[in-house]
């Protein structure tokens, strides 16, 4: 997701990210989640990091790219014009080649492991 949106930023003006929004990244930082969770009643709470391994097929990366985060909220507006749209995503492309391996994309997702004892 951060390889679209740097991608399309200079194209969509796309706003900077609030790190409390709905999304992929709500969860993102460590002390908002410990956070959360002890509020909530939740005790002997782990946290720990891990990155997870991901791929799809290189075919479906447009449809990836176009329909999810704030690159995928950008298009579907009505202001995006066909033209537009096609430069976006031509940037987007180019920017996930690094990550294609012959027919699969494949990215590393930074995920947290969470465990607890329930309230």
């Amino acid at each position: 997701m951060t390889a679209a949106e740097r991608a399309a930023t200079p194209l969509l003006q796309l706003p900077a990210r609030d790190p409390h929004a709905p999304g992929q990244f709500a969860f993102a930082d460590r002390a908002r989640v410990l956070g959360l969770l002890a509020d909530s009643g939740w005790r002997d709470i782990a946290m720990v990091a891990v990155d997870q391994a991901c791929t799809l097929p290189a075919a479906d990366l447009p449809r990836y790219a176009s329909l999810l985060g704030p690159v995928g909220a950008a298009l579907s507006s009505a202001d995006i014009d066909a033209t537009l749209r096609a430069r976006v995503m031509q940037e987007v492309e180019q920017a996930f080649a690094p990550f294609v391996e012959g027919d699969r994309v494949r990215f590393t997702a930074a995920c947290w492991e969470l465990r607890a004892t329930a309230p």
